[in-house]
C-alpha cells in the first residue's frame, strides 16, 4: 500500500502547534528548574527557519521579549502577584493610519479613556482626572475594564502599505499595589485579633499564620481575574481592529413628492374613523 502524501501545514497551524509544544516542554521543566536546558538565539533563529519563520521576525519577537523583562523589576509585589503590564500585539492587514485612528476612537469611546501623550507611532492613555477615577470606582458593568488600569500605551508600526503591527500595552500597577496593600491590612489586622485571643487560650494561635495568608491569596486570585478580564478586553479591542471600522451609514431612501409628516400607506384607527350611516 503506498504511503500518503504528507499534510502540509499552514503558518496559523505551525503557530499554534509550536505554541502548544512549548507550552508543553515549559510545564515540565517547569517542576524540576536543575539541569533546565537553554537554546541559544542562533540555534533558535535555525529552528524557526526550519518552520518557515523568517529571521527578522524571530530576532523582532526576541527583542519584544527582552524589552517586557526590563520595563518591570521583579520587586515584591512582581514575585507575590505577578506582572504588572499586560500586552497584546496583532497583525492587523489594513493601513496603518486609519488602524491608528480607529484604534484611539475604541479607547476613547468605549473604553473611556483620556489622551495624555501622543507621538507618530505611539500614545499614552489614561483614566482622566478625579471623574474618570469615580466612573473607575463605580463601573461595575465590565465593558470599560481598561479604566482600572494605570495607562495604556498604543503602538502601531507600519509593515506595509496594507499592513500594519498593533500592539497595546496595559499598566496594572495601581491595581496590584491596591490588592497588596489591602491583603497586608487584613491579615495583620486579623493576625493581630488572633493573638489577643491567644492570650486566654493558646488554641487560637493556630490561626495567626492563615490569618495572615488568606487575605494574600484571595485578593491575588481577585488580581489575576482583573488580569484576564483586562487581556480579554485587549483582545476584543484589536479582534475590532482587525474587522476595521464601522461602514459608513447608507443614505436615506428617496421621499418623492411627497410633502415633510406624511406617511405613506396609513390607515386610519377604527376606533376614531367616522361611523357610516346605515341606510
Amino acid at each position: 500500500m503506498a504511503d500518503e502524501p504528507t499534510k502540509r501545514l499552514r503558518p496559523a497551524e505551525v503557530e499554534m502547534i509550536l505554541r502548544r509544544a512549548a507550552e508543553l516542554n515549559a510545564r515540565r521543566w517547569s517542576r524540576d528548574d536543575n539541569g533546565t536546558p537553554t537554546v541559544s538565539p542562533e540555534v533558535l533563529v535555525q529552528v524557526a527557519a526550519a518552520a518557515g519563520i523568517p529571521e527578522q521576525d524571530v530576532r523582532r519577537a526576541m527583542w519584544d521579549l527582552a524589552s517586557e523583562k526590563t520595563a518591570e523589576s521583579h520587586s515584591i509585589a512582581w514575585k507575590v502577584y505577578g506582572p504588572a503590564r499586560l500586552r497584546a500585539v496583532r497583525e492587523v492587514e489594513r493601513p496603518p493610519q486609519k488602524t491608528r485612528e480607529h484604534l484611539e476612537a475604541l479607547l476613547r469611546l468605549e473604553q473611556g479613556l483620556k489622551l495624555r501623550r501622543k507621538t507618530e507611532s505611539s500614545s499614552l492613555w489614561d483614566s482622566g482626572d478625579m471623574l474618570g477615577v469615580v466612573r473607575r470606582t463605580l463601573d461595575f458593568s465590565g465593558h470599560r475594564a481598561l479604566l482600572k488600569t494605570h495607562s495604556v500605551e498604543l503602538r502601531v508600526e507600519e509593515l506595509g502599505e496594507d499592513r500594519c503591527d498593533a500592539s497595546i500595552t496595559a499598566d496594572m500597577s495601581n491595581q496590584r499595589g491596591e490588592y497588596l496593600s489591602l491583603g497586608g491590612i487584613i491579615g495583620v489586622t486579623l493576625a493581630v485579633l488572633f493573638v489577643l485571643a491567644g492570650a486566654q487560650s493558646p488554641l487560637f494561635l493556630l490561626g495567626v499564620i492563615p490569618a495572615l495568608a488568606a487575605p494574600g491569596l484571595a485578593f491575588k486570585l481577585a488580581y489575576r481575574r482583573a488580569c484576564a478580564d483586562i487581556r480579554r478586553s485587549l483582545e476584543d479591542i484589536l479582534d475590532a481592529a482587525e474587522e476595521g471600522p464601522p461602514q459608513e451609514d447608507e443614505e436615506p431612501p428617496d421621499r418623492g413628492d411627497r410633502p415633510p409628516g406624511e406617511i405613506r400607506g396609513l390607515s386610519p384607527i377604527p376606533r376614531f374613523a367616522p361611523q357610516q350611516r346605515e341606510e
